[in-house]
């Protein structure tokens, strides 16, 4: 083979690795925002109502909790925005996900054995946390749809956690709309109009 043969062979390898490192990339990439797993759970606020004078207000101590994935764009010296975040069981040291108004969380495996997802409230808080994300005490709202999350409805807990019935493989999907009711020890999350999606192709 004459040098302009091993040229052009030459270019076509490169070529080849380039396209196998970039579908390898891309492959990675999706598997980050996919559930990999048979039951996963992501989360997202869908109105958020703050009270007068957020964030300079005083929000019930709860608790700190080892946080996963977050959506970008958090404004930290503001304490925005509010997330909904979501994980298994082990809500507070499992390292739930968090979605913001703008962006749903990742993706969260649940167990593949009865399935469970723990569903919270955080915000950045950075004076009082060192950028990082604070748990939000949360109570289900008077409209009742929040109550069958809640271990016990109508009073506030640090998180909830909930068993799925019957459930079927992919991503569930929790919303819900936030506002604040003030306690004896500060302001708290109230959820009303929660739902909880069924994955894409069981919805069909």
């Amino acid at each position: 083979m004459g040098d302009g043969g091993l040229g052009v062979l030459l270019r076509n390898t490169l070529a080849l690795i380039a396209l196998a490192v970039g579908l390898a990339l891309t492959t990675a990439a999706q598997a980050q925002s996919t559930c990999t797993t048979n039951f996963c759970i992501s989360s997202q606020p869908q109105s958020i109502e703050t009270p007068k004078g957020w964030p300079a207000v005083t929000v019930e101590s709860c608790c700190r909790t080892a946080w996963g994935a977050s959506p970008s764009g958090i404004d930290w010296p503001n304490g925005t925005p509010i997330m909904i975040c979501s994980g298994n069981a082990e809500y507070a040291t499992a390292y739930p996900n968090c979605g913001d108004p703008n962006n749903r969380s990742q993706p969260f495996p649940l167990a593949y054995d009865r399935p469970t997802i723990g569903i919270g409230v955080a915000w950045p808080n950075a004076k009082d946390y060192r950028y990082e994300l604070q748990t939000v005490p949360l109570v289900d709202g008077p409209d009742g749809s929040c109550a069958r999350f809640a271990k016990e409805p109508g009073k506030p807990a640090n998180w909830w956690v909930y068993e799925l019935k019957e459930p079927v493989k992919g991503t569930y999907m929790f919303t819900a709309n936030v506002s604040f009711r003030q306690g004896e020890k500060g302001h708290f999350a109230v959820l009303s109009n929660c739902r909880l999606a069924p994955p894409p192709a069981a919805a069909q």
